[in-house]
């Protein structure tokens, strides 16, 4: 078993330095979706890895975000350690800081660990 005693010194990791690549928008209502069911981290402590379904929602202002680098970004993570939550808050505040969209989402349903199930959740700016 897995000795969680320590959890909070443990060393967290995530993408550095990363540039997104973007596209113009048209001036209309547009709401974009993405599901990334490959996505992986590794847990800090365990040292195992944790794997789910990333979903993106955003509504933008003036410029889409371009999903090859989206995808370049997401797979950036799957040899960083960080905790499910902190993934979904990382991830959540980097795309919006430089995406500057009305309103974000990050969603991620983890694979079950130890019978269970995760939804981790983070929410930017309006209403989706």
């Amino acid at each position: 078993m897995t000795d969680y005693s320590n959890a909070s010194a443990a060393e967290l990791q995530k993408p550095e330095n990363f540039k997104f690549d973007f596209i113009p928008v048209k001036k209309h209502n547009l709401m974009i979706e993405w599901a990334y069911p490959e996505f992986q981290s590794i847990c800090p402590v365990s040292g195992r890895h944790d794997q789910g379904t990333l979903t993106l929602r955003y509504r933008p202002r003036e410029k889409l975000l371009e999903s090859k680098s989206m995808r370049e970004y997401l797979s950036m993570w799957r040899n960083l350690h960080n905790w499910q939550e902190q993934i979904t808050e990382e991830i959540a505040d980097a795309v919006y800081k430089v995406l500057e969209p009305a309103a974000l989402e990050v969603k991620i349903e983890w694979a079950p660990r130890g019978g269970i199930f995760a939804r981790t959740i983070s929410k930017k700016g309006g209403e989706i």
